[in-house]
């Protein structure tokens, strides 16, 4: 559609000032100088927006590179404890609060076994872990971007409802009941969701800039989006997301991802929904742990050791795990993201897992669509308090 809106100086100068703070954050350090030539920016423009970050207290000028031959050039960096947000993860091992900076890096995390209930003494429990979290890292209210809650379930359409969490007995408890003691704007979402915004997340950030990673963060600039990703998370239960253009997907009641429910082999095993023969009763966590009676360490080892149980159990797992993984790429035809507790043990088997995908699809491929997470688990722990933190880059 063609537009007549006009840009105007403001814009351009906005904008020029949201690339310079974001190729400061994608690169960790750099001098002026690099900015100016990635950027194609001259150095009085680059120096006047620097000028303006520093005023807000979001960059810093940290030591200087080695010299070249001449002049040592100023390191300039992302101001992390500028800005903060707070992840609360909320399982039924207990409540987990972690104090997240503007970089994205976990500056503080506090554990505590507290179990669920619909009273307020659970609400109050995590606000006051919040609060302390702040307080003990001397966080001024002012510079709390958000409070982003993770719980394993389905919400409803407007997500202020969390519908069912199997694993933690929560059905229909309105998201305000958890969030009315924290003094700060709360955001709540599915666990997988927050874990794929958190892979989003650091899977565009690199130790040092290359030519091909300049390349990546222009391109990326430039159409304000990173290649689609779809993101399978095996869990004690299945979930999924799929992230497009920096958002997260939806769909039309909230469901989008809900990939662990879909059926893969009719009147199949029974899965923790109630229903027969979803992929979450094959490919979950529980497959190769509660249901051998051993935790998810111990089967590998017994793998390893040539078990004839447990190989054939994992030849029936790794048989099922690709055939859900090619029905989501033959309907996506995009990046496919395996995490989750599982994904670590699966790592040894990527080219296998290849392989068998290859074979189960109907057209060329070479199955490198296919990977699994990067980040850590602590990492994808905070991708609610990462969503916070993306919303204000993008409007820097």
């Amino acid at each position: 559609m063609i537009t007549t809106e006009k840009i105007t100086t403001t814009d351009v100068k906005r904008f020029n000032k949201n690339r310079i703070f974001r190729l400061i954050h994608y690169a960790d350090k750099i001098s002026r100088q690099e900015i100016a030539d990635i950027l194609q920016l001259s150095l009085p423009t680059v120096n006047q927006n620097l000028k303006l970050l520093l005023e807000k207290n979001l960059i810093d000028f940290v030591g200087n590179f080695e010299s070249t031959g001449g002049r040592k050039a100023q390191a300039i960096t992302v101001n992390g404890m500028s800005k903060c947000a707070v992840s609360v993860n909320l399982s039924d091992a207990g409540i987990k609060v972690s104090l997240v900076d503007l970089k994205g890096e976990i500056v503080f995390s506090e554990k505590k076994n507290i179990s669920f209930t619909e009273d307020a003494v659970y609400s109050e429990s995590i606000a006051q872990l919040v609060k302390d979290v702040i307080f003990r890292n001397n966080v001024a209210d002012e510079d709390v971007l958000g409070v982003g809650i993770t719980i394993p379930g389905i919400f409803d359409n407007d997500n202020k409802t969390m519908v069912f969490s199997p694993t933690m007995g929560i059905r229909n408890y309105p998201i305000a009941e958890l969030t009315k003691a924290i003094p700060y704007t709360c955001r709540a979402t599915n666990i997988t969701r927050a874990n794929a915004y958190a892979e989003f997340w650091f899977d565009r950030k690199f130790e040092n800039l290359t030519m091909n990673n300049v390349e990546d963060f222009n391109r990326s600039a430039a159409s304000s989006q990173s290649d689609a990703k779809l993101y399978v998370m095996l869990n004690t239960g299945v979930g999924g997301a799929y992230i497009d253009k920096e958002k997260l997907q939806t769909g039309v009641h909230n469901r989008y991802g809900e990939f662990g429910h879909m059926t893969i082999h009719p009147h199949g095993r029974k899965c923790f929904c109630g229903k027969e023969g979803c992929f979450e009763a094959y490919v979950s966590a529980r497959r190769l742990s509660t249901e051998q009676d051993c935790t998810l360490d111990e089967f590998f080892s017994q793998l390893q050791q040539e078990n004839p149980r447990f190989i054939k159990v994992f030849e029936e797992y790794l048989d099922d795990l690709t055939t859900g993984i090619n029905n989501l790429y033959i309907m996506c035809d995009g990046n496919v993201v395996v995490g989750g507790p599982v994904a670590k043990y699966l790592v040894p088997y990527q080219d296998k897992i290849r392989r068998m995908l290859v074979e189960k699809y109907s057209f060329d491929t070479d199955g490198s669509y296919f990977s699994f997470a990067q980040c850590t688990a602590e990492q994808a722990d905070t991708g609610a308090a990462l969503m916070f933190l993306g919303e204000f880059i993008s409007n820097i």
